[in-house]
């Protein structure tokens, strides 16, 4: 077995696996005869089915798997052994006149390389923010723990303080043919959802109002609001819905006490309203922190991309492009697809390698822990902060058996790595905002 590489430049190449019949004979010889022994055959026992019947059905077939299986090993073997960081995947010549039963055989494959280029990340520098929460903000996220444990009081009316309570239905029109049944959705509204409370704030409970299609796709905040996406309200089945008020009502909002305290954080963990604002201001500054971070960190990643030189193989990505997506029908399409994508691709390549001059790496226990902080995250958006660490350890195991999720988890794990070495290699110029002044930055 060899592989051989002919260069077409420096982010290209054809390889070229050679097998020789002694490398796949014997493990072909040995699973014929595995076939001859368990073989069931009209008209012979079990284990007597003569070899020679079973090479003619079946030899073709395994030698085939076999040299598909030792190919794939040798070529991957090659790659990981010469540290070659491809773009793409190889992509396999033709091969005319496959014979298994001859004295050798090859198969090439195309493949294109990610050049050789450094980055210098303490040559780059950008705004680095800090953000602190304000009073503001504090009181807001402490009225929210006290809504989301209010009392509910019942309304005759909608007030500017009231919850609305809808069912939205889609209107089955009296001519429309065969069976229709849609999933009404449910949604809660109040004045922070301005479009929605507009359309229903004169209504009394029971009542309803119908909103054309066409204003749903027209209006698409007020679309969202009563549960409906832009792409579900540019589908919907019929010409109207209907939006029937189910329930009003009001909060009393739970007191600052340290029954309050303890559903929040867990017994004891807080016991003053100072305590509370306190620590409510740790994870608004932490979080807002974060943000900034990543804000940096995308700034510096920007410039990169526009300042750093990439070639990238594209005789080769237009072949690829052909070969791994039948949509793509000619050479022309693939070279229009690869304009839209260089970019994306040329930033791929730059974190990837920004990672791998830097040694970032993965282990399980880092892709667990990030799984187990989702879990904590979305399990406080519920107001569940004190779940124990085996139970929040439990629903991250469960969640790392989804394979779409580990490479989701693997990345962010990667980038905050990354994120963390960019932060401290690359220049900062430090700035104090609010963070009103910080969402104005990110618009920018």
């Amino acid at each position: 077995m060899n592989v051989t590489a002919t260069n077409h430049d420096e982010v290209s190449a054809l390889l070229t696996v050679t097998l020789e019949k002694s490398d796949y004979k014997e493990k072909v010889e040995k699973q014929l005869i595995n076939y001859a022994k368990n073989a069931q055959v009209p008209g012979f026992r079990k284990g007597k089915v003569p070899l020679s019947m079973v090479r003619k059905q079946y030899e073709a077939g395994i030698a085939y798997e076999e040299i598909n299986k030792q190919i794939s090993e040798a070529l991957n073997n090659y790659v990981a052994e010469n540290k070659l960081r491809l773009v793409g995947q190889p992509v396999p010549q033709p091969v005319n006149d496959f014979n298994h039963n001859a004295d050798s055989l090859s198969v090439a494959f195309e493949v294109g390389y990610e050049p050789e280029f450094t980055v210098d990340l303490t040559q780059y520098e950008a705004p680095h923010y800090k953000v602190e929460a304000s009073e503001k903000e504090i009181s807001t996220s402490v009225e929210n723990m006290q809504k989301r444990f209010a009392e509910r009081v019942p309304e005759e009316k909608i007030g500017k303080d009231s919850y609305v309570a809808l069912e939205v239905s889609q209107v089955v029109e009296a001519d429309a043919e065969g069976e229709h049944h849609h999933q009404p959705k449910n949604v809660t509204v109040s004045k922070e959802q301005k479009e929605a409370y507009d359309l229903v704030k004169k209504l009394k409970k029971d009542d309803s109002v119908k909103v054309s299609k066409e204003d749903l796709q027209a209006k698409e905040e007020l679309a969202k609001q009563l549960g409906f996406s832009k792409e579900e309200a540019e589908h919907l089945h019929h010409n109207e819905v209907e939006v029937t008020v189910k329930d009003i009502y009001g909060l009393n909002l739970a007191e600052l006490n340290q029954e309050l305290f303890d559903k929040v954080y867990g017994k004891d963990e807080i016991k003053s309203e100072e305590e509370l604002k306190a620590r409510v201001k740790t994870e608004l500054d932490e979080y807002f922190q974060q943000n900034a971070d990543v804000h940096f960190v995308n700034k510096i990643l920007e410039q990169v991309n526009e300042k750093q030189d990439v070639k990238l193989p594209e005789a080769f990505l237009i072949k690829w492009l052909m070969f791994s997506n039948q949509n793509i029908t000619s050479e022309e399409q693939a070279k229009e697809i690869l304009e839209n994508e260089k970019s994306i691709i040329k930033g791929q390549i730059l974190e990837g390698k920004l990672m791998n001059d830097n040694n970032i790496q993965l282990d399980y226990a880092e892709v667990l822990g990030q799984a187990e902080q989702l879990v904590r995250n979305q399990l406080a958006i519920y107001g569940i902060h004190h779940l124990g660490d085996d139970e929040v350890q439990k629903y991250a195991a469960e969640m790392l058996k989804d394979e779409n999720q580990v490479r989701q988890i693997s990345s962010e794990v990667a980038m905050a790595k990354l994120k963390d070495v960019i932060l401290e290699k690359s220049k900062k110029t430090e700035t104090k905002i609010s963070h009103d002044e910080f969402l104005e930055e990110l618009k920018k």
